[in-house]
């Protein structure tokens, strides 16, 4: 009789749910707002789906030491821990959580948001969670270094890819422009790369630096004219 009672307790008590998240990597750009996504789904055949209003929701760091970047609770975001560089960036979707949607939106992404991400969903009866991977592309940034003799000295630099990248100066019509080697190195946020290129500066010209993993392209564009002086 004892036994009963508590799976009609657990049964009537709370709803039992899965999680569900991305099998892929979420790739934004830097500076982007994006979503991580996250929903809890009931396991009950029978209902549409589970509310997430009165649960605890928690977004942390997993590569980070479990660093808070968003917690909601009794019906409130409670932030007090959360981590300095996510202040003011992150939000749930309230008006969604009726609908177990417990996603995250990032605003102003950066290249030091990359990393192993957890969302994690607490019920009275029930604890979760789901793994999201963020991998932030890094924008190319196109730097002159100086001129000399009718030269202009040109720098590109990636940062925060995994694995390295492909770059390449590229001319107005898309063709590949001889360039110098192109250096990489690794650090915390991943690998950060650097192609340099001598351009003319007589010369009307409009100059690429392309940057390209996979399906993922990012351009930066400088126009070279007769009139740059540095």
């Amino acid at each position: 009789m004892c036994t009963s009672s508590m799976v009609m307790f657990l049964i009537t008590g709370g709803q039992e749910f899965n999680m569900e998240g991305p099998d892929v990597p979420v790739v934004p750009a830097p500076g982007s707002d994006i979503i991580l996504p996250c929903s809890i789904k009931p396991k009950a055949s029978e209902q549409s789906h589970v509310s997430a209003v009165d649960m605890e929701v928690k977004w942390s760091r997993t590569d980070l030491n479990s660093a808070v970047v968003h917690h909601y609770m009794d019906k409130i975001d409670k932030n007090e821990d959360q981590d300095p560089s996510y202040r003011g960036r992150t939000a749930l979707f309230k008006e969604e959580l009726q609908y177990g949607n417990t996603s995250l939106l990032l605003k102003n992404v950066k290249v030091s948001d990359e990393g192993q991400y957890t969302c994690q969903v607490d019920s009275a009866h029930q604890k979760d969670h789901v793994s999201v991977l963020l991998k932030v592309e890094g924008a190319p940034e196109i730097t002159v270094l100086g001129t000399d003799s009718g030269e202009v000295f040109l720098q590109c630099d990636s940062k925060g890819w995994w694995p390295v990248p492909e770059l390449q100066w590229l001319d107005s019509e898309g063709a590949e422009v001889p360039a110098g080697v192109k250096e990489s190195h690794r650090d915390d946020r991943g690998f950060n790369v650097r192609l340099h290129l001598t351009a003319n500066s007589n010369s009307t010209k409009t100059y690429i630096c392309r940057v390209k993993q996979g399906q993922h392209v990012m351009e930066e564009k400088i126009d070279i004219t007769g009139n740059l002086h540095y």
